[in-house]
């Protein structure tokens, strides 16, 4: 009895070794596949104990922070990759317990794991990582044992500088972009491919009286120009129909200047005090990739240019109708000798239609039978000492008129028999003083010239 029982003892003491043993294999082969595991992944990562020393610190990490495994493994140094001071690491508050300290640490810099309990997420910048810092996100987690007792935790960070620097570099381009639309005199708006307003600057905030905080956000922004709701320009180029911008602005142009942009002008009753004119030009915004993104419409405020176009227009029917109405021939040429009135004496002392003329540098054709300058020509020419050439001991300078020369000579072509003409050439300057053009009016004293011959040989007779 007593040497079976010693034998079962002896049994019992082999099976226990050989659990002892295939338990420490086991727990072994586990800790090589963890550390395997650890060391495969790509990103970095370091495991911690209970008492805070680093059991893993795999190879990325050892890259990213230039920090070797067998230089931090064993000790509780990890702040030293990521801080110049020491401090906890999340992982070390999630030891600790303590997750209540981690806004002390990492304030508005963190969240709550959406995915794993017990986990934190965090995102910042370390100015020692690589040549000029780098962002990291980096997640903290507890590791529990099967009985649920914390036995660690592992960090893993992730470097997301690219993509970091990419949203600040956005962001600071959007800011850049906001100051200069919002600083710019020409009113603008910008929609995205909703048709809501992205942008609207103080500048359209004042000539539309809408305030962009009532606008952004929105689509509507046809508001500021129509009385009932329609599409702006900038919509038709967010619905990529261009196609149909001429049905609902008369007279837009393609610009000549840039691609895929649109010009129009347009008289809006509503704005201001008896309406304004607007020239607004829109354009599509893509990306980089030529994705279409939204639009961007400026207009500009030509209330002023209209009123002096019509104010041109009025004033030269003005000029048109006294000229016309001048029983006298007269004509008027440009800066390029070219004829832009051509009046109803003149059209009958000369039998050349205005609409042969006007537009054209052949004045001299009702006067000469060869090409030659007239004496409006010269003027223009501001070529004074060329008129002695043309109208030797006939002309003088004017006593009436300031920068003006009067001439008499007979013109055999005109008429039956020819006509004797006093012309007088006088510059035309504008407001500034600057040369325009020269008027020329001609006036038929054949009459006047053929009585004082008739005269004049009566007296001989006498004598």
């Amino acid at each position: 009895m007593k040497e079976e029982t010693e034998k079962r003892r002896g049994r019992d003491g082999d099976n226990d070794a050989t659990i002892g043993n295939i338990w420490a294999v086991g727990r072994r082969l586990t800790d090589i596949l963890l550390h395997n595991m650890v060391q495969g992944f790509s990103i970095s990562t370091f495991v911690i104990g209970k008492d805070h020393k680093v059991i893993f610190w795999n190879r990325a990490l050892e890259k990213l922070s230039n920090i070797t495994a067998d230089q931090i493994v064993g000790t509780n140094q990890q702040w030293r990759a990521f801080y110049a001071e020491e401090r906890p690491c999340m992982a070390d508050l999630i030891i600790d317990g303590i997750t209540e300290r981690i806004p002390k640490w990492y304030v508005d810099k963190y969240h709550k794991s959406d995915l794993l309990d017990e986990a934190y997420e965090a995102t910042d910048f370390f100015p020692a990582l690589g040549k000029e810092g780098l962002w990291l996100r980096f997640t903290a987690a507890p590791i529990r044992d099967s009985g649920g007792q914390l036995v660690g935790a592992l960090e893993t960070l992730e470097d997301i500088s690219e993509r970091k620097f990419a949203e600040l570099k956005q962001r600071e381009t959007e800011r850049e972009l906001h100051g200069i639309i919002e600083g710019s005199p020409i009113p603008t708006f910008v929609i995205g491919m909703d048709h809501k307003v992205i942008y609207w600057n103080r500048a359209l905030a004042k000539l539309s009286k809408l305030p962009a905080e009532d606008m952004i956000g929105t689509n509507q922004h046809w508001r500021a120009f129509y009385a009932k709701e329609r599409p702006c320009m900038a919509d038709l180029l967010a619905n990529e129909t261009p196609e149909i911008i001429q049905e609902w602005y008369k007279g837009v142009a393609k610009s000549k200047i840039l691609e895929d942009t649109y010009e129009a002008e347009g008289f809006f009753p509503d704005l201001g005090e008896g309406g304004r004119w607007l020239k607004f030009v829109a354009v599509p915004i893509r990306s980089s990739q030529r994705v279409l993104m939204g639009a961007i419409e400026t207009l500009e405020d030509i209330t002023e240019r209209k009123s002096m176009e019509r104010e041109l227009v009025e004033n030269e029917k003005r000029l048109n109708s006294v000229i016309q109405g001048l029983s006298i021939a007269a004509f008027v040429i440009g800066k390029d000798h070219k004829v832009i009135y051509w009046n109803r004496a003149l059209e009958k002392l000369s039998s050349i239609p205005a609409a042969d003329v006007v537009g054209t540098n052949q004045q001299w054709k009702a006067f000469y039978s060869k090409e030659r300058p007239c004496m409006a020509d010269l003027l223009v020419d501001s070529a004074l000492e060329k008129i002695p050439k043309w109208y030797s001991g006939k002309y003088q300078k004017s006593d009436l008129i300031e920068d003006a020369f009067e001439a008499t000579d007979f013109f055999p072509d005109l008429g039956d028999n020819g006509r004797w003409l006093r012309f007088t050439a006088a510059l035309i300057r504008d407001s500034k003083g600057d040369l325009v053009g020269a008027v020329e009016t001609l006036e038929d004293i054949t009459v006047e010239k053929t009585q004082g011959e008739v005269a004049k040989k009566e007296v001989k007779k006498k004598k």
